[in-house]
């Protein structure tokens, strides 16, 4: 299969709406042109790596979805096997020379914060310079065995050289999601062959926790105003009460719904602070709210986390800091969770509605639109808003708005609607009042409205609206 940065738009194509789908004719010739083997592998890849170890609803827990795997397969019979990325060498070689960080961690938060780092930067630099090839989930497991490979030859000859890979093969094995994490573990045993009992000794005891980090107590929810970004709050620790510490998720739901960015805090309090003020003034209000159900995690469950991507090409460092943590973290609250009693969720089921709730927001917004002008909308231009506005939110926040999210679909229309369509003429007159109405229902507060309104009426075109968390994990005293 194939994964690189420029297939993230294919991905994207790929799962627009039926109303879209069904006025192919509409659509500009070129998407006609556009190979469909692309786009349907990146699909493929997304829907295998993302979470095909989390149990379906009415699975056992453990047991990987065989669809997800046999769709994995078929695509590699059509269109053959992967290629080991040219970029993968340099940047193992980079990752084992990185010595000093892991080995000044003195407990398994400093060295788990040491570990995304030093893999956050060669993860950014693939995605600004090497661009394609990249399938990180495949480099992860050949840093594993280099690094494994490094203790073995280093525990053969005198001094310390062993020390650091072999620190850096239990960072590993705590970001790794539980595939990963079991790709070091296994080489944790097999580099741990070539170790004497002296050596062994030498190791620091705490290395052992660090696989096996976990959510230790409370899990909280949160919302900006818009209702589009969302955050998971849940303190996490080591076996036995060490290195107690709160992961915080920042979830980007304006298009799609994808991390935006992650950090780790001493406390509920400081990682709070921190959100709002990433925020800025659409979440100054926003409290966290103590998760006792799946249902408050619509944003989680939907959420697309895999390390192989897709990527739109602006992620931040501290998004590539925490692309394998994320993923990690989330089956560790799926597993908290179910421990509490709860299943996740199957979601196919609100994807097949896409349809429905498309035809119920067009009828509500022409009703809206004729109290409020005294005329029916154009009934066809109406269909294509709704049915392009609502691909990929979460069910019950169809209603949600925010600059980023009218961007989002101006770019498109500007990028695949016909001009010299009159619906589509229509429909751009429209925009600013379907974004009105759409906040009035979700109860977005007013000036925020109206900031996306001004998007949608082209007044503005500010990007800040929408900011990424973009601020390292924290330790001692207030973020």
């Amino acid at each position: 299969m194939m994964n690189d940065a420029n297939l993230s738009r294919g991905a994207t194509l790929l799962s627009m709406s039926p109303v879209s789908r069904g006025r192919k004719s509409k659509k500009k010739q070129k998407r006609a042109q556009k190979s469909p083997q692309r786009p349907a592998r990146a699909a493929v890849q997304r829907e295998d790596t993302q979470f095909a170890d989390l149990p379906a609803a009415g699975s056992e827990p453990g047991q990987p979805s065989s669809g997800f795997r046999a769709l994995s397969a078929l695509v590699d019979q059509l269109a053959g096997p992967r290629e080991r990325p040219e970029w993968f060498g340099p940047s193992i070689g980079r990752m084992l020379r990185q010595q000093a960080p892991v080995i000044a961690a003195t407990g398994p938060r400093e060295l788990e914060q040491a570990v995304t780092e030093l893999t956050g930067a060669e993860v950014y630099w693939a995605l600004n310079e090497a661009k394609k090839g990249l399938w990180f989930e495949w480099w992860f497991e050949e840093l594993a065995q280099a690094a494994a490979d490094r203790v073995k030859a280093e525990a053969a000859g005198e001094g310390g050289g062993w020390q650091a890979p072999w620190r850096l093969l239990h960072g590993l094995a705590a970001i790794g999601s539980p595939a990963l994490r079991t790709a070091a573990l296994q080489a944790v045993k097999d580099a741990g062959r070539a170790l004497t009992r002296q050596q062994f000794s030498a190791a620091p005891d705490w290395l052992g926790l660090c696989p096996e980090g976990s959510v230790t107590g409370g899990i909280w929810a949160m919302r900006d105003d818009y209702r589009t970004r969302f955050a998971v709050l849940a303190e996490f620790g080591y076996p036995g009460g060490v290195d107690p510490h709160v992961f915080l998720l920042d979830v980007d739901a304006c298009v799609s719904v994808t991390p935006a960015d992650a950090a780790v805090f001493d406390s509920v309090d400081q990682a709070v602070a921190a959100w709002r003020e990433g925020k800025g003034d659409t979440a100054r209000t926003a409290l966290p709210e103590p998760v006792t159900d799946y249902s408050q995690l619509g944003f989680l469950v939907r959420c697309d986390a895999s390390p192989n991507g897709p990527f739109r090409g602006d992620e931040s460092r501290s998004y590539a800091d925490n692309l394998f943590r994320v993923n990690r973290r989330i089956h560790d609250i799926a597993d908290a969770l179910a421990g509490r009693g709860h299943q996740w969720p199957d979601v196919n089921g609100a994807r097949r509605d896409h349809a429905a709730r498309a035809e119920v927001m067009a009828k509500a917004f022409g009703d809206w639109y004729a109290r409020r002008h005294g005329r029916e909308p154009g009934g066809e231009a109406v269909r294509w808003l709704a049915g392009d506005w609502v691909t990929g939110t979460l069910p019950g926040y169809e209603n949600a708005v925010s600059p980023h999210r009218v961007r989002a679909l101006l770019a498109y229309m500007d990028d695949d609607w016909l001009p010299e369509e009159p619906a589509t003429a229509t429909a751009y007159k429209l925009l600013p009042e379907w974004v009105r109405w759409s906040g009035e229902q979700a109860e977005v507060p007013g000036p925020l409205i109206e900031r996306s309104v001004a998007i949608a009426e082209r007044r503005q075109s500010d990007a800040s609206d929408c900011p990424s968390f973009r601020f390292r994990s924290r330790s001692g005293g207030a973020p």
